[in-house]
């Protein structure tokens, strides 16, 4: 047994504490911090899974412990609104907007809150997109991501990146929420 040990018996954890702290304080090597490393979280909706970069999402949250409420008279791809610290946002079934099947709200679903686009007054739109279960994070080399090509409709290929090996179709969340279409007045 050590000097040090003997005089303070958690001194031995103490260090190895203190270096672990050291060492996740340096900035990641360049293998780690791959520039064209993709990051989403994945979701499903229906049969399909789709996919957000990271950067857009803000949170998730499971829908049944939200205070929503469907909003009569608005299109049918908005399930309703959600209020998250006392602020409303719509709620989009994606699914539903292209056309791929309308879908019942699970009990299992989520909300993800995601910013991106520009309002016509230039402020930053957020909605929440409709999740069947709980998302996933996935990260993989952006060069992997494939042309969606026959996959999508015309209509739809302006809403996405791409799709991955794994037929997750990638959105394009900065188109998506720029388009008028999905602004309810």
């Amino acid at each position: 047994m050590s000097q040090d040990s003997k005089t303070n018996p958690g001194g031995s954890q103490q260090r190895l504490l203190e270096q672990r702290a050291r060492d996740l304080a340096l900035p990641m090597g360049r293998e780690q911090e791959a520039a064209d490393d993709l990051a989403m979280v994945t979701f499903s909706l229906g049969r399909e899974r789709y996919g957000v970069e990271l950067p857009h999402l803000k949170e998730v949250q499971p829908l049944a412990g939200l205070n929503w409420t469907p909003v009569p008279g608005t299109p049918p791809f908005i399930v309703g609104v959600v209020n998250l610290r006392g602020r409303l946002y719509s709620v989009m079934n994606l699914a539903r907007f292209l056309g791929a099947g309308a879908g019942e709200v699970s009990e299992q679903a989520h909300v993800l809150l995601v910013s991106g686009g520009r309002l016509p007054g230039g402020e930053i739109m957020e909605l929440g997109l409709l999740s069947d279960d709980l998302p996933r994070i996935h990260h993989m080399p952006r060069e992997d991501l494939q042309d969606p090509q026959d996959a999508l409709s015309q209509e739809a290929r302006k809403y996405f990146q791409g799709v991955t090996s794994e037929m997750v179709t990638l959105l394009d969340t900065d188109n998506l929420l720029s388009d008028p279409v999905i602004i309810v007045g």
